[in-house]
């Protein structure tokens, strides 16, 4: 690609640039593609006024992207100007450029860096960084060194708000989206590889323990949280538990654990230390238990894996056996494994019994075991602790390579919340999880517990046509190593691999215009457009105190979540952000959930105050109607995360007939049964009623031969195969609850391999013959709703946590109690009472309403022939 417009003030007249741009495009092949983008203060409409130019030109939007700092916006949107004029767009966008006082940049994409960016999906991975200080600029530039040797290129930078120690009273966290090459291994990144001279090169690890800071790195899939379907692997001592438990047995027993000797490696020194306890009274291991104390975030820790879903498991060397199975049921944790020590006549015969004598050299063993017991693909398996530390660089990268993310806790590490963050929550999920346990945050102004030293700010906007290794730390680079920490990062990406940044500093002791002008040079150097600058000039570094309104925006903040197959037009999208305009919504983020243009979007926005949410769910509603477009808008919480059970209707949601009316074709009384149907739908004839009487209608035919025939002739809905599939790696558990018959219900259970199957069952003679009557307790629309609660208990999830997806009225007691229910191609009647609505032809659209894209089930291995 080549830029064609070098940030020329959109209200000034630039012919030669135009000219240039004008015989730029004739030459090229790929077609008449350009990218804009337009920088300046954030106004409301601002989205709305730039989609209005493409929709009077008649072009298509195939991507955008937005980010905001400081009150200044960026807008990113890739057209396809088709047949059009290009000298009338290009004085479209200027005019609207002019208008709202906004810079204008445009340059053509480079379209062979576009099919690759679409690929790359594929080799992404996401590197949280997380710290109790300050996210210093050389800590960034240290950890895109590692990238760039690794020959990875970043995607994109998030710096949230909420997760910003300021605001959470935790720590700061960076999510970093990485591109990796073909064949790269995480360990490579993660703790290095070995060198040609014996030793090894740095990973991230390394570097971010450096700084005082945590980090994972995991394959991206979208979710950015562990899902249900995962187990999590503790440590023990000084993990889960504040002490070394085994030297706490020493000291109960009036035994030094520091004379037991230091050489000889961790193993040796153990064995001695437990030779030191011969003689000494067990009943020291009670008194151990009695006073012993967790690890600050460990309950809060626990207790949200297990709503998730997720099994847990504590593995440790060093531990005893009856310490462990106290942590286990203090935890809710569903596997304690370790070595025991030998007791004879009440006392410590200095040795260890039993098989797991030798249990840190088997730990991808047990590993191993636990995840097949449990179902759970190794990749799902993730190590939470310290104690792979102590494992050699090889045996590290085994584990890192076998299983999933690993989160290596450094030994300096006092409290296990932090690893919450890394496991992809943010900080205003961190609250929400400790209200409900009602866990006090401790009051921490700086790391240290000094307090924060004031600071100057500067940021800086800046723009490159492709994304290239190691583009940050050429930025970074002329900040130097001290003095110069991250105030706010955000870059984002576009399909054709250009990318748009701004970054926020904070400059103790040292000139600010100093440092932006070494920036700005040093960017220019590296073929970096710069977009905007400035320097603030008060002193407003110290963090802000706080309180219960410390992340006010975050609870007013939702998810948008925007359907048109097989392109969002640009008139709908104009639509909608005329709904932002009218209510004076700030669009925080959007992302694309669609793996190619612009089918599926997904906005986070905050809401004014005073703005009420049922008047946006209204506009936004009526705008779904005239517009022919899905909309759901859900609140962006902890709870949206939290899902863990699907429930489906399935005639006409799962598979596209009513079984009733195949049943009564086979049987030749399909009129009939039309006219029952018919009169129901008038209101003359009540569920049961109508039930009865169509069941009636097949007394005397033989049960087997019609369900094999229904069975045999089942149409599925397009999508379904796949979003039962996603769902299933993802550790949902999914039933069928039916107003149909059960033997095609299990047939659907089996195909789509749910987990549970509920439906009527017609009463069969002896001779195998129909007889008219159903057998048992009819499934009606009160029964669907005790079903799913009757399931969700079971499965040890709440109501809030639930989800139905079905089509007709009797499903409408059932869409309400779930915490998310969704009108799939649904009765008018049944769209009017539903708050979340699909209506595109395609089961999977689903996956949009609870965060996943294209790309993430594709990672999970749902892709594929669909039904």
């Amino acid at each position: 690609g080549a830029w064609l417009c070098q940030a020329v003030p959109s209200r000034r007249s630039s012919p030669k640039w135009f000219a240039d741009l004008r015989r730029t495009m004739a030459t090229k092949s790929a077609g008449n593609f350009m990218v804009c983008r337009a920088w300046g203060a954030d106004e409301p409409g601002v989205s709305e006024a730039f989609t209005k130019v493409a929709v009077e030109n008649n072009c298509q939007l195939r991507d955008l992207a937005q980010f905001i700092m400081q009150g200044q916006v960026m807008l990113t949107f890739e057209l396809d100007l088709g047949a059009q004029s290009l000298d009338k767009v290009m004085q479209s966008l200027r005019k609207c450029a002019g208008e709202w006082k906004m810079e204008l940049d445009v340059h053509l994409p480079n379209s062979s860096r576009v099919g690759t960016a679409r690929l790359a999906a594929e080799n992404v991975a996401v590197l949280s960084v997380v710290s109790k200080k300050e996210i210093s600029a050389v800590l960034l530039r240290n950890v895109d060194a590692v990238l760039f040797e690794n020959g990875c290129t970043i995607r994109e930078v998030e710096f949230r708000n909420d997760n910003k120690r300021e605001h959470s009273c935790d720590a700061n966290k960076v999510e970093i989206r990485i591109s990796c090459p073909p064949r790269l291994k995480l360990s490579a990144l993660s703790v290095g590889l070995p060198t040609a001279a014996g030793g090894e090169s740095r990973g991230l690890q390394s570097v971010v323990w450096a700084h005082g800071a945590e980090m994972s790195i995991r394959w991206w899939d979208a979710m950015n949280r562990p899902n249900g379907k995962s187990l999590i692997v503790f440590g023990l001592s000084e993990e889960l538990c504040t002490c070394n438990v085994l030297d706490e047995i020493l000291k109960e027993a009036g035994v030094d654990p520091s004379k037991a000797p230091a050489d000889g490696g961790k193993d040796t020194t153990v064995e001695a230390k437990v030779a030191m306890l011969k003689g000494k009274s067990a009943s020291t291991v009670q008194k151990v238990i009695d006073r012993l104390e967790f690890t600050p975030g460990a309950r809060l820790l626990c207790s949200a894996l297990k709503r998730l879903g997720c099994k847990l498991a504590v593995l440790t060397s060093l531990g005893i056996k009856a310490v462990a199975e106290h942590v286990k049921r203090e935890l809710g944790m569903d596997y304690a494994i370790s070595r025991d020590l030998e007791v004879v006549d009440g006392v410590f015969t200095g040795r260890y019994v039993g098989e797991l004598s030798e249990v840190t050299f088997r730990k991808a063993d047990l590993l191993t075991l636990l995840a097949d017991r449990e179902r759970i693909e190794h990749r799902n398996v993730i190590l939470i602790g310290k104690e792979i530390n102590h494992l050699k660089a090889r045996q590290a990268r085994e584990l890192v390579d076998n299983f999933g993310p690993s989160v290596h806790l450094s030994p300096a590490l006092k409290d296990l919340s932090v690893a919450l963050y890394l496991l992809g929550f943010n900080g205003s999920d961190v609250r929400a999880l400790r209200k409900r346990r009602n866990d006090e945050v401790e009051a921490q102004d700086s790391a240290d517990g000094a307090t924060a030293p004031k600071a100057k700010r500067f940021q800086v906007t800046l723009s490159a046509k492709h994304r290239e290794p190691g583009q940050l730390r050429h930025i970074l680079a002329p900040l130097g190593d001290t003095g110069i920490d991250i105030g706010s990062a955000s870059l984002s990406g576009l399909q054709d691999g250009s990318m748009c940044m701004g970054m926020q500093f904070k400059v103790h002791g040292s000139d600010p215009d100093a440092s932006l002008k070494r920036l700005i040079a040093a960017c220019q150097h590296h073929d970096l457009q710069v977009l905007g600058s400035s320097v603030e000039s008060g002193t407003n570094g110290a963090p802000a105190a706080v309180d219960d309104d410390g992340l006010a925006s975050f609870r007013r903040r939702y998810v948008i979540t925007v359907v048109q197959k097989p392109q969002l037009t640009a008139e709908s999208l104009t639509k909608l952000f005329g709904i932002f305009r009218a209510s004076a919504i700030n669009i925080v983020r959007m992302e694309r959930l669609s793996a190619n243009g612009t089918a599926a979007l997904q906005f986070s926005v905050n809401l004014p105050e005073g703005v009420e949410r049922e008047k946006v769910s209204a506009d936004l509603l009526a705008a779904s109607n005239a517009m022919g477009i899905d909309i759901a808008f859900q609140k962006d919480d902890l709870e949206r995360w939290m899902r863990r059970l699907v429930v489906f209707d399935m005639d006409s949601t799962l598979i596209q007939q009513e079984v009733i009316d195949e049943l009564a074709k086979y049987a030749g009384v399909e009129k009939e049964v039309s006219e029952i149907t018919e009169a129901a739908m008038r209101g003359e004839l009540d569920f049961f009623g109508s039930l009865k009487a169509r069941v009636a209608l097949l007394k005397g035919h033989n049960a087997e031969e019609l369900f094999s025939k229904a069975k045999a002739n089942l149409i599925f809905t397009p999508g379904a195969k796949k979003l039962c599939s996603t769902l299933r790696r993802l550790g949902f558990k999914m039933a069928v609850i039916s107003g149909g018959f059960l033997p095609v219900a299990r047939e659907v259970q089996r195909y789509l391999d749910l987990d549970y199957a509920f439906a009527n069952t017609l009463e069969v003679d002896e001779a195998g013959l129909l007889t008219g009557n159903t057998s048992g307790p009819v499934v009606t629309p009160q029964r669907k709703r005790a079903l799913l609660a009757t399931i969700a208990d079971v499965e040890g999830c709440e109501m809030q946590q639930t989800i139905a997806v079905g089509d007709g009225a009797n499903d409408i007691p059932m869409l309400h109690a779930a915490g998310l229910g969704i009108a799939f191609c649904a009765k008018p009647k049944v769209q009017a009472v539903s708050e979340f609505r699909i209506n595109q032809k395609d089961l999977s659209t689903v996956l949009f309403l609870i965060g996943v894209s294209e790309h993430a089930a594709a990672h999970l291995g749902a892709e594929g022939p669909d039904a």
